[in-house]
C-alpha cells in the first residue's frame, strides 16, 4: 500500500470512521495525543446506552462463557499492573543509586530499568479505554483508569518546561526559568512556587495551565530526565543527557555544555527524578489495588457487577480503539505521515519500536486470554477467541487469528530492526528528503517506511475484524475510537 492510500483509506466501518482531527506540529515533545480518547459525557451515554448483549437474553452456557471471560481479563489486568509496579520499585532502586551516586555506570542501570519497566506497562494499555464503561462510585479510590492514566503516560511532553533544551527548540512553554533553574515560573497568569520538588508539587502541575503539553510526571518525564532532549532528529541517536548534569560536587555540576557556578541545580534534578519515580510507584500501587481478586469498590468489583451487561462490549471497544484509534492513527500514522520525530512515543530514549509492540501484544493477550509475567507465568487462560469459539462464532475467531498474525509480524519486524539492526522509529518514519543528505536513496528509505506503514495497515484490519467479531456476537454499533485518520 503506498502513502497516498494510507492517508485517504476509505476501507474502516463507518462506525469506526473519524473526521480529520488535524495537526498540532510543535517541536521538541509537546503532548497533543495521549489521552486522546474522546470521553465526553456524551460520548461515555452512547457507549453506555449503546445495545450490548443483553443479560436477560444470555443462556446459562453463554454465561458461563462471560464469567470465564470477564474472571480471565480481570487477572490479566492484575498480573500486569503488578508486574508495572514491581518493574517501576526496581526503576525506583536505580534512580535512587543513580542520584546517590551519578556515574556513567549507574546511568545505564537506569536506563535499563526503565527498559524494563516500559515492557508490562506497555501492554496494560489494552485496559485503558474504559471511561464510558465504569460506574459511578464515590468509595473507589480511582474512577477510571482513562482518567488515571494521564498522570502516567502523557506525551509527547514540554520539555522546556522541567529543564535546559537546545537553543533550536520550539515548544509552547518558552520561558527560560524552568522547575529545575527557578524556585518560581510562570505559566499563563499561574505563578507557581517550585522551591520544594516533591512528588505532590509535580502531580499538582501536570497540565498546569490547562495545556496538555506541560507534563510533569509519570513514565516520559523520567525518559526526558535520564536521556534528556534527542537533538538527532531522523539521524542515529537517543537523548545524551551527561552524568555530570546530576553531579553535585562545586564546579562540576552541567546542564548539558553549560558549567553551573555551584551544583544546586544538579541537586534539583535529583529531585525532580527521585519525586516522578516515586509518584510513578505511588500511582501504581492504586492502580495494582484496583484490580486484586474478591476486592470491593474497586475497577475490578465494577466491572464483575455488570459482567452480563457491558462487559463484553468493553473488552472489544478497549481492543479496536487501542488498534485503531490510539496505536495505529495517534501514535503511528501521525508520526508515519508528517515525518516528526516529535510525534514519537519515546522520543528521548528511541524505545518507541517496543511500545508499538507491546501495545499491540497487550490486544493480543486479551484476545488469546493469556499474559506473560514478567518471572514467565501464564495467567489468564480464557480468551475472546475461546469465547467466539463457545459461542459458535468460529469464523469470526479464525478470521481474528488471521489478522493478529499479520500484526504480529509486522511488528516483530519493527522490533528486530530497532533492536538488532540499530534502526529506530525515528529512523524509519523520516521521509526520503530527509534522509538523503546522509546517502540514504529514496528506495532505502521508502523500505524503511513500509515497515510501520505495514505495522500500521495490519491494525487497520484487525480493528475491522473486531468490529465484525462484535457483530457476529450482536453489538451492531462497537463504535471504537477511530482517532485521527488521513
Amino acid at each position: 500500500m503506498t502513502i497516498t492510500t494510507v492517508m485517504s483509506r476509505k476501507t474502516l466501518p463507518t462506525t469506526l470512521a473519524a473526521a480529520l482531527a488535524g495537526l498540532l506540529l510543535v517541536s521538541g515533545c509537546t503532548k497533543q495525543t495521549e489521552e486522546n480518547t474522546d470521553t465526553s459525557a456524551d460520548t461515555q451515554t452512547e457507549v453506555q446506552n449503546a445495545e450490548a448483549t443483553d443479560n436477560t437474553d444470555l443462556s446459562a452456557a453463554d454465561k458461563a462463557h462471560n464469567d470465564r471471560l470477564i474472571s480471565s481479563y480481570a487477572n490479566m489486568a492484575h498480573a500486569a499492573y503488578k508486574d508495572s509496579l514491581d518493574t517501576a520499585k526496581l526503576l525506583q532502586t536505580a534512580v535512587e543509586a543513580y542520584v546517590a551516586t551519578p556515574t556513567q555506570e549507574n546511568l545505564d542501570a537506569a536506563k535499563a530499568a526503565y527498559k524494563a519497566a516500559r515492557q508490562p506497562y506497555s501492554q496494560t494499555e489494552i485496559f485503558r479505554f474504559d471511561e464510558g464503561f465504569v460506574t459511578a462510585n464515590d468509595k473507589r479510590a480511582i474512577g477510571s483508569i482513562d482518567g488515571w492514566e494521564g498522570q502516567m503516560n502523557a506525551w509527547p511532553l514540554d520539555e522546556a518546561l522541567i529543564d535546559y533544551v537546545s537553543d533550536s527548540y520550539e515548544g509552547e512553554y518558552n520561558s527560560q526559568d524552568n522547575i529545575i533553574n527557578s524556585d518560581t515560573i510562570t505559566v499563563g497568569s499561574i505563578n507557581q512556587d517550585t522551591t520544594t520538588i516533591t512528588p505532590e508539587l509535580l502531580a499538582e502541575m501536570n497540565e498546569i495551565g490547562g495545556s496538555e503539553a506541560n507534563v510533569t510526571t509519570g513514565y516520559h518525564a523520567i525518559e526526558f530526565m535520564l536521556w534528556g532532549q534527542d537533538t538527532n532528529g531522523v539521524n542515529e541517536g537517543a537523548g545524551n543527557r551527561p552524568v555530570t548534569d546530576y553531579a553535585t560536587e562545586a564546579g562540576q555540576c552541567t546542564s548539558g555544555d553549560t558549567v553551573n557556578d555551584d551544583a544546586s541545580i544538579c541537586e534539583r534534578r535529583g529531585e525532580f527524578l527521585t519525586s516522578a519515580t516515586q509518584l510513578l510507584v505511588d500511582d501504581l500501587t492504586a492502580m495494582e489495588a484496583e484490580w486484586q481478586p474478591e476486592s470491593e469498590n474497586t475497577l475490578r468489583s465494577d466491572l464483575m457487577a455488570r459482567k452480563y451487561d457491558n462487559g463484553l462490549r468493553q473488552i472489544m471497544y478497549q481492543m479496536g480503539s487501542l488498534a485503531l484509534g490510539e496505536l495505529a492513527s495517534e501514535r503511528m500514522q501521525v508520526a508515519f505521515v508528517t515525518g516528526s520525530t516529535e510525534d514519537e512515543h519515546e522520543c528521548f530514549s528511541d524505545l518507541t519500536h517496543l511500545s508499538y509492540a507491546n501495545n499491540a501484544r497487550g490486544i493480543q493477550n486479551v484476545f488469546n486470554g493469556n499474559y506473560k509475567t514478567v518471572a514467565g507465568k501464564t495467567v489468564g487462560g480464557y480468551g475472546l477467541k475461546d469465547y467466539l469459539v463457545d459461542t459458535d462464532n468460529k469464523a469470526a475467531a479464525d478470521q481474528l487469528v488471521t489478522d493478529f498474525a499479520k500484526v504480529e509480524a509486522a511488528f516483530n519486524v519493527i522490533v528486530e530492526k530497532g533492536e538488532k539492526e540499530g534502526i529506530k522509529i525515528d529512523q524509519m518514519i523520516a521521509t526520503a528528503g530527509q534522509v538523503s543528505k546522509q546517502g540514504i536513496s529514496a528506495e532505502e528509505q521508502n523500505v524503511r517506511r513500509g515497515w510501520v506503514e505495514a505495522g500500521i495497515t495490519s491494525l487497520q484490519e484487525l480493528t475491522v475484524g473486531i468490529e465484525n467479531a462484535a457483530k457476529a456476537v450482536g453489538i451492531d454499533n462497537l463504535d471504537a475510537d477511530a482517532g485521527s485518520q488521513f
